[in-house]
């Protein structure tokens, strides 16, 4: 959008069915963002904000903490997905894997290139022999690859943007290539340093204990570049809040994954995993759907709390899954839970639907889709991480209204 595009405060006004004063408070507030038009007079706002303004009105509720954020990096809105002003759908369609789509959200120069494996150099001992333990959760596993990429790296505490993206790289391509192995490939893991590093192979072998055709791995590399970002997750916050703290890139990213192995944020998938492999076994979807309904409150894999339309990752991902396993028998569960749910409910099938039916025809753990999440999300994170570090520091402060016991007066 060009500076002297977007909407005027009375179209805002008139959207929201607000006056215009009302509006400008909404800037105040920082619940509206207002840029200058070029005439340095009159104030334009973004329609994609407005509109989600308008489709998330309702009643604060007790206890609910609400805030809007600006940003360059990532738009949200059932029209798009959008990275720097790139549809993300789009590239990824046409090709770009994690490696394209993480030099995007960083703003990385043209001489920036991701380093070779061995360039990471060895394992401590102690985190090889505790990645030998396969009952470890897979979650876990990662926070200690990034603890010990943290250690290794003395320059950890440079909160420039060459180095944090320096070490974005080091650190995606660690807990990509550091996990246990599954299944041994007759794939190298040494990469051209002028070639994007082939992160799907790597993740797939140690996800996975079958190998992949062409088209299998190329679900896997989208999946992954499309859950690079996706605005103000819960995770993303996290990881904004102890960026705002000044916290270094390897702190940020494990505050994000702090918050990412909820099952309402990156553990998602795993439920929808389990849904197929229940299917699978009872032969009868509905008492599988209905049994996880009754376990988890809804069934997973459907609505959004941004999307109303449509989740534009969940077509994609899907249409590559299909595409992927199309002669495998158990690819009719897939269809079946859609099918199903979409008959008796009006809530849409989002990413975790296709990144569930991703790892279970893929033959990974149910727990993969939270790796893969994981492992994506790292390089959102950073880019955010980059954008608040040029923020004012400490500026979340939440004030915090003590509704307790009155302080008792003999102490």
């Amino acid at each position: 959008m060009n500076e002297d595009e977007g909407l005027t405060a009375s179209e805002v006004a008139e959207l929201l069915g607000v006056k215009q004063q009302t509006v400008y408070a909404y800037v105040s507030r920082g619940i509206l963002h207002r840029r200058v038009a070029l005439d340095g007079r009159t104030s334009r706002f973004d329609r994609a904000d407005v509109e989600q303004l308008r489709l998330g009105r309702r009643r604060d509720q007790a206890g609910e903490l609400r805030t809007i954020l600006t940003t360059r990096l990532t738009r949200v809105a059932d029209d798009g997905l959008w990275v720097r002003g790139r549809d993300l759908i789009e590239l990824v369609r046409s090709g770009a894997g994690l490696p394209n789509v993480a030099d995007l959200l960083w703003d990385s120069p043209d001489d920036e290139a991701w380093p070779a494996i061995e360039a990471l150099g060895n394992t401590p001992l102690l985190l090889q022999t505790s990645l030998q333990d396969e009952s470890a959760v897979l979650l876990d596993t990662l926070r200690a690859i990034v603890a010990n990429v943290s250690a290794a790296d003395p320059l950890r505490h440079d909160l420039s943007k060459r180095s944090v993206r320096a070490a974005g790289r080091r650190t995606v391509l660690a807990m990509s290539t550091e996990l246990p192995i599954r299944h041994r490939l007759e794939i190298g893991d040494e990469i051209d340093r002028a070639a994007p590093p082939k992160i799907d192979a790597f993740l797939w072998r140690r996800l996975s204990d079958r190998s992949a055709t062409a088209p299998q791995h190329r679900a896997l590399d989208m999946a992954l570049a499309l859950l690079a970002d996706h605005g103000l997750a819960g995770s993303t916050f996290a990881a904004r809040i102890a960026a705002s703290v000044r916290a270094d890139p390897y702190s940020v990213i494990s505050a994000g994954l702090g918050v990412l192995g909820g099952p309402l944020h990156g553990a998602a998938s795993a439920a929808v995993h389990k849904l197929y492999v229940d299917i699978e076994q009872r032969a009868d979807v509905a008492a599988a759907v209905g049994a996880c309904q009754r376990d988890n409150g809804a069934v997973p894999g459907f609505g959004h709390l941004v999307y109303r339309e449509q989740d534009p990752r969940y077509g994609a991902l899907m249409s590559q899954v299909v595409e992927a396993w199309v002669d495998d028998p158990r690819l009719q569960h897939v269809y079946r839970v859609r099918d199903l749910v979409s008959e008796r409910s009006a809530a849409i099938p989002n990413v975790d639907l296709a990144l569930g039916a991703l790892t279970y025809l893929g033959g990974m753990p149910p727990h993969a889709g939270e790796v893969i999440f994981a492992i994506a999300r790292t390089t959102g994170w950073l880019a955010h991480a980059m954008e608040e570090y040029e923020e004012q520091p400490l500026r979340f402060r939440p004030v915090a209204r003590y509704l307790g016991p009155s302080p008792s007066a003999d102490g």
